[in-house]
């Protein structure tokens, strides 16, 4: 069986900007990186949320990436 090491993770919080001439949404990207393992993703999830908030741009999408390494 493989061990798990958590080397890091980056919170990625995606937003909409506008549109294009064929009413196709764009996107900015906003990320956060060095997270450490200790917190959940609810955890992760609201503080994404309440930052989006002091936005004037609507958030599109959360995304947390992980890095382990497999041993």
């Amino acid at each position: 069986m493989a061990n798990t090491i958590f080397l890091g993770a980056t919170l990625r919080l995606k937003y909409i900007v506008g549109h294009d001439e064929h009413n196709e949404p764009k996107f900015s990207t906003k990320t956060y990186q060095n997270l450490n393992g200790s917190h959940s993703n609810v955890d992760l999830l609201n503080v994404a949320k309440a930052m989006a908030s002091l936005s004037t741009q609507p958030l599109d999408s959360v995304v947390k990436q992980e890095t382990t390494d497999l041993s």
